[in-house]
């Protein structure tokens, strides 16, 4: 339990080196895994996903703005980087990085093209 404890506050450690806000987790035991909840003092998610028994990052995590709207969609496989991972900025742009074995093998920056929008007829 206490390395479980100590893995939570790493990630919420990570979560404000983005935001200083007050935060509260949920933890509920699922089968073989422990479900994780991590709340911004505003309640809306900061953190969701799953960990092993053994407190290692497992399946699916996905991190959210203080606002409720998705920052990070990231795969764990017992405690290492696998996947792709899609990361959602504010200005609509999105990075995809492959990981295999906890190690970045391709990197997509996708851009949204801005366009001016023109003035009407006059």
């Amino acid at each position: 339990m206490k390395k479980l404890i100590l893995t939570i506050i790493v990630l919420l450690s990570f979560s404000f080196l983005f935001a200083q806000t007050e935060s509260t987790i949920k933890m509920v035991n699922s089968g073989s895994l422990v479900e994780v909840t991590i709340y911004y003092n505003n309640g809306k998610i900061m953190q969701h996903g799953f960990m092993t028994p053994k407190n290692q990052l497992q399946d699916k995590w996905e991190s959210y703005y203080e606002d409720g709207t998705l920052k990070c969609e990231a795969f764990y496989k017992k405690g290492k980087k696998v996947g792709v991972w899609h990361y959602y900025y504010p200005n609509a742009n999105t990075k995809r990085v492959t990981y295999k074995d906890n190690k970045i093998v391709n990197v997509e920056e996708l851009e949204v093209e801005k366009t001016e929008e023109s003035e009407p007829d006059k």
